[in-house]
């Protein structure tokens, strides 16, 4: 993401069983958070920003970006940039691979301009 304001956006109109995750382009943007919380109707939803897949930074990129760029799209022939979608997508696998979304999740994936966000929609138990 860049400015927030389509992650604001997504966060305004959600259901209640929905989370909103942004993953950052921007490296050092420590602002970003309030700045989203800013733009917010309900000033007690919660912002949720990781900044962990920059990668260097705006339109930045490494080897290892690159090459899971390449395997993504050899296995499944989404192409990806390493501007915005590649990096979406990196950081999404290596969540998952962490186990950070709850299990039974169901996550969409929106690319938008500037904006990568995730829905988290939590499975009811």
């Amino acid at each position: 993401m860049g400015t927030g304001t389509m992650m604001a956006g997504l966060i305004n109109s959600k259901s209640d069983q929905a989370s909103v995750l942004g993953l950052s382009a921007l490296k050092n943007h420590s602002m970003l958070e309030s700045e989203v919380q800013h733009l917010l109707e309900n000033k007690d939803q919660p912002v949720i920003i990781n900044h962990d897949y920059h990668f260097g930074g705006y339109a930045k990129q490494k080897p290892e970006l690159i090459n899971f760029m390449n395997e993504l799209f050899s296995a499944t022939g989404i192409p990806t940039d390493f501007v915005y979608t590649g990096k979406l997508f990196y950081g999404v696998h290596e969540l998952i691979q962490n186990n950070y979304f709850k299990t039974g999740s169901r996550l969409l994936l929106v690319h938008s301009g500037a904006c990568r966000v995730i829905f988290l929609y939590e499975k009811e138990r």
